[in-house]
């Protein structure tokens, strides 16, 4: 932030994010640490469960109590849980994945026996894990994506570092003659409207 403007830099992001859709075939332990593994890093992480299965959510949260005392980051982890984790119970797995796409978290796990039937119902989210044994651990440290990822909802609209944002390109237009007069009327409407004289008038002198 302290540099941002003055050169470029790739996103502003954080808090960490971890949303899990399960379909309650993964062992809850694993999943408990899923959510630890983003509710260590801040108070202000957010950790989110949703799932169709109501035993399912209980017993994530019983693992949930027992793994928490054995953690180093321990209170870290139980204010980032109390303040903006969530055990989400939901009427089945469509509409978790409607709920996640409004959320647009920073990372996805699809814990599901079969999580390509989910993915293509998930538009918005920074990286997708597919599978119980995709943990997001994995991606952070050497599955092979880029671990910078959008935040707070930014998934929706935009994407994960990657070659583009090291790229500088430029946008490049050439216009015939033929094109200037059907574009020049559309170009003079629009720059009038805007009260813009001298952009209309660049338009339409060149047409016939």
């Amino acid at each position: 932030k302290r540099v941002f403007g003055t050169v470029g830099i790739d996103m502003i992001a954080g808090p960490s994010e971890i949303l899990v859709l399960a379909d309650g075939t993964t062992p809850p332990d694993w999943v408990a640490m899923d959510l630890f593994s983003q509710a260590e890093h801040d108070e202000l992480a957010q950790s989110i469960l949703l799932c169709p299965d109501a035993a399912y959510l209980d017993a994530v949260q019983r693992e949930i109590d027992r793994l928490l005392p054995t953690m180093p980051r321990a209170e870290i982890i139980a204010k980032s849980l109390t303040g903006r984790g969530a055990l989400i119970l939901t009427k089945d797995m469509e509409e978790a994945c409607a709920i996640s796409n409004r959320i647009a978290p920073e990372h996805l796990e699809v814990s599901s026996t079969d999580p390509h039937r989910w993915e293509p119902l998930l538009r918005h989210a920074g990286a997708i894990f597919l599978g119980a044994y995709t943990s997001e651990s994995l991606g952070d440290y050497c599955a092979g994506p880029n671990h910078v990822l959008p935040t707070s909802g930014t998934a929706r609209f935009s994407s994960p570092l990657g070659v583009y944002d090291f790229q500088k390109r430029s946008s490049i237009i050439e216009v015939s003659e033929a094109g200037a007069q059907v574009l020049g009327t559309i170009a003079a409407e629009l720059a009038y409207g805007e009260g813009l004289q001298a952009h209309a008038q660049a338009a339409e002198m060149r047409m016939k």
